[in-house]
């Protein structure tokens, strides 16, 4: 590998926010030098990454740089775009039904990288350029070059002869990992040509697991983001609090042993004692579960079941236009209960769209009794009220009542003066607001709040 394309590589990894330093990059240098017979990829991707949720960003960035524009691949693209197209248009398998073209593609075929690779080239490329310099989202992209490819088409004719009995169970499987790793190519593809077209990594960054829109997540995204959260968590839980208090053990109480011996001119000594506690005693959190808040309630309830020894008590509940307490529910990483009892309660004890107003009056006049004066409120929700009433002095009640209101709104913060928005009405009772539609963005919340 020569200089300029190892400076791209190293450029390009700490732009989608792959942390390098420079001994790592001495070391790959004297690495790459002495040991020529080594793959430089595999030489570079053991020096410099050491999380293993970096590994598909390094693979995306060194396809890009490296495989994707190579000479080899731009002379042959327009061969294996004509050598595809031919086999496309070849007859489908027997006695299944499926038709020509793109649907009419053999389960046989090889599932290899460069298959699917192949396959992608005959998306119509001019096209999803033009698209990319019109603006168009991620998802548009996506979707129209699966569109040239006629994958709904090939979808829908395998699912139809799966349902017919025609298609085996093995064929069916086969079938749907084929389906998840073509759909992985296609958006590389597209990834790639905004890098090129917008010649920086924002959209590459933009696809990582750490900025994807927790509502995007895939499930081996969504494990790589609540293995993160027990990480954070973990640095937490060695912070202790600011607050002494005077207790039968813990640390010797050398201020308060001065004290008291001076109080008596040195004549009794008595050993004293102190620890430690949380800053925050008790935690309060609300968090609104109408269905578009449901991705993100799942992540801020791991994230609290992560760091409830922080607290000396914790509170937990569900609000729609009615609230139900669900404190006990909660401390299981498994969330499948969760989800039963926001389906079962809300099915109960809601008509099914958010009133902020209507949850707070129930707070204060129901459970606000029970909150201590130092608990912290910590809501969940996206502040859209349906453009019911705001009820303003309830949630005044609970501001002057608990230390403070720290607000989580997963929409972006332009959508926060809505006209159908009240958290522009609330505004002077919280105490703080954040984003926290990404991992990024829970990351910035377990800093500034925990």
């Amino acid at each position: 590998m020569n200089g300029w394309n190892f400076i791209r590589l190293i450029n390009a990894l700490r732009h989608v926010s792959i942390m390098i330093s420079s001994q790592d990059v001495c070391e790959a240098q004297i690495c790459l030098a002495r040991f020529p017979n080594i793959s430089e990829k595999q030489i570079i991707k053991a020096l410099l990454i050491h999380r293993s949720q970096d590994i598909l960003m390094f693979e995306s960035v060194w396809r890009i740089l490296f495989d994707d524009n190579s000479i080899d691949a731009i002379n042959g693209e327009e061969k294996e775009k004509d050598s595809i197209k031919q086999e496309l248009n070849s007859p489908s398998i027997g006695g299944q039904g499926i038709g020509r073209g793109f649907g009419g593609l053999s389960l046989t075929n090889s599932l290899t990288n460069k298959s699917l690779r192949e396959i992608s080239l005959i998306s119509n490329r001019q096209k999803l350029e033009m698209l990319v310099k019109e603006g168009a989202a991620f998802d548009d992209l996506v979707q129209a070059a699966l569109t040239d490819l006629d994958y709904y088409t090939w979808i829908n004719s395998y699912d139809l002869a799966y349902r017919r009995g025609t298609l085996t169970e093995e064929e069916w499987n086969i079938l749907q990992e084929y389906q998840t790793l073509l759909m992985d190519e296609i958006r590389h593809q597209v990834i790639a040509i905004q890098v090129n077209q917008e010649n920086c990594w924002q959209p590459l960054l933009r696809q990582h697991w750490l900025f994807k829109p927790l509502s995007m997540l895939t499930e081996s995204e969504k494990n790589l983001v609540k293995s993160s959260i027990r990480k954070w968590a973990r640095k937490l839980a060695v912070r202790t609090g600011q607050r002494w208090k005077t207790n039968q053990r813990g640390r010797i109480d050398l201020a308060r042993i001065i004290r008291q011996s001076a109080q008596w001119d040195g004549l009794i000594f008595r050993l004293n004692y102190h620890q430690q506690i949380p800053s925050v005693p008790e935690l309060v959190v609300l968090c609104d579960v109408s269905n578009s808040m449901a991705p993100f309630v799942e992540f801020l309830l791991f994230l609290v079941s992560c760091l409830r020894r922080r607290f000396r008590k914790l509170r937990v509940y569900f609000f729609i236009d009615k609230v139900w307490d669900v404190s006990s529910f909660v401390w299981d990483e498994d969330f499948d209960n969760i989800r039963e009892e926001i389906r079962s309660w809300g099915h109960k004890v809601s008509l099914g769209f958010s009133d902020y107003g209507a949850v707070f009056k129930e707070l204060a006049e129901t459970y606000l009794k029970d909150v201590s004066a130092r608990a912290s409120v910590l809501l969940l929700g996206d502040g859209k009220n349906n453009y019911r009433s705001p009820e303003k002095e309830y949630i005044a009640q609970i501001s002057a009542r608990v230390r403070q209101i720290i607000w989580l709104n997963p929409l972006n913060i332009e959508e926060w003066n809505d006209p159908d928005n009240i958290m522009k009405v609330y505004q002077p009772f919280y105490s703080r607001a954040f984003c926290c539609g990404t991992a990024n963005d829970l990351q910035r919340i377990v800093k500034e709040v925990f």
